[in-house]
This record gives C-alpha cells, structure tokens and sequence, in this order.
C-alpha cells in the first residue's frame, strides 16, 4: 500500500471512529457564576453570551482570539425542570427609552451555549470533536452568605443575629423585630402563629438592610430573602 493509501486509511478511520465517539458524547461544561447579590452577575452573563454570539472581541478566549471560533449559538434547556436564563430580555433592559440594569437573580436559571470551533490538533480535527455545549448556571448570590451556616448550631447562629442587629448600622432596621422578641420565653408552648409572624418581621429587616442606599451585603441566611 502506498503512503497516501496508508493516510487515507487512517484519515478514514478516525472519522469513523469520531462519529462514533461524537454519537455517544457530547462534551459539555457546566459553569456556575457565582457572586454575591448586586455583584453583577446577570450582567456579566449576559455581555458574556452577547460578545460570543454577536463576535465581540474577547481577546483572552482562545478560540476566538486565534479566529478557530466558527460559531455560537443557544440551543434548547438540558434539563427542563430548571427555568431558562431570560438573556434576550436582559439587552432589551439596557437598550430601551430609559434603559436600566436588569433585575437581580431570583432563583435558579440555566442556559445552554453551544460553541463550534476549529480544533488545534490533527486527530481531534480528524475525530470531528469540533463542538462544545456550556450549560451557564445563574443563581441568587444570597445562597453563598448561608455557606458559613453549615459550621454553625441553630443557638450560635441566633445569637450572632441578635447581637449583629443591635449594630449602629442595622438596629433601626431591626427595631421591630427586636421588639417583638421582648417577653418571648424560649420554654413556652410552640405557637406556630407567633413563630411565623416573628419570621416575617425578620425577613422585613434583612430586606431593610439590603435595600438602597446601604445595601448591606452579610445579611444571612440568605434564602430567607
């Protein structure tokens, strides 16, 4: 057999084996952004997914500074139990009459970015492993401040909360809440009535202490919010 002979062989049987491989996987990569609320996280994905489907410059990403990027594009959810990540709503925020950001992540959401590339090397060209799926994770940033709670029993965390809403800076917010604790007897009969309008009375102080202007970050647990 003559050297072309020979490399078509192996040519053709590395694409067969390519199809093969590309009809039992799909790479996919699965990012979680992650930050606390107000980080700007929903903007970031957002201008990320943009630049990628419009062709933006990105110059520190390979595939699209060295031009091996053929296309992007957004594909169906992976997992439809998750809601999707509104992304085309968000340009439109910023592009209306009166523009303005978009509205702070509220609970989990997902994105499936599909990437189409020219590959660096012969055998990964040959086997066609020229595609990648991006599934983008976003969620609240108020998840990462209930982290610490793990290391924590439910009395050592109340009683940092008692003692961190008596601070200069958060004990107006917490006034009524505090209140309300006043004649509270730990060894009284459950009243789940009680315990749920003390709840809200707490929720109603760390929303004061993360709203405008004083945007108080450390505000846990976070999924109170």
């Amino acid at each position: 057999m003559s050297s072309e002979g020979f490399t078509t062989s192996i040519s053709d049987t590395l694409r067969n084996i390519g199809a093969f491989t590309r009809d039992l996987v799909r790479p996919t990569l699965r990012l979680g952004v992650t930050g606390l609320a107000r980080s700007g996280k929903t903007v970031f994905i957002t201008a990320f997914i943009h630049n990628l489907l419009a062709g933006g410059r990105l110059p520190f990403f390979d595939p699209v500074a060295q031009g091996r990027l053929v296309r992007a594009y957004l594909e169906p959810q992976p997992d439809d139990a998750v809601p999707r990540f509104d992304y085309e709503r968000h340009p439109a925020d910023l592009e209306a009459k009166q523009p303005h950001w978009p509205e702070s992540t509220r609970r989990l959401a997902q994105l499936r970015l599909t990437l189409e590339y020219e590959p660096k090397g012969y055998v990964r060209r040959q086997m066609g492993l020229n595609r990648l799926h991006v599934d983008i994770v976003d969620y609240p940033g108020e998840w990462l401040l209930d982290l610490p709670l793990l290391e924590k029993d439910y009395a050592w965390w109340s009683q940092e909360s008692l003692d961190a809403s008596t601070a200069s800076a958060r004990s107006g917010f917490s006034r009524h809440w505090r209140r309300a604790l006043q004649g509270i007897d730990a060894a009284d009969e459950a009243d789940e009535s009680l315990a749920a309008k003390l709840a809200e009375l707490f929720k109603d102080y760390l929303r004061a202490c993360r709203s405008d202007p004083y945007a108080l970050s450390t505000v846990p647990p976070g999924r109170f919010l």
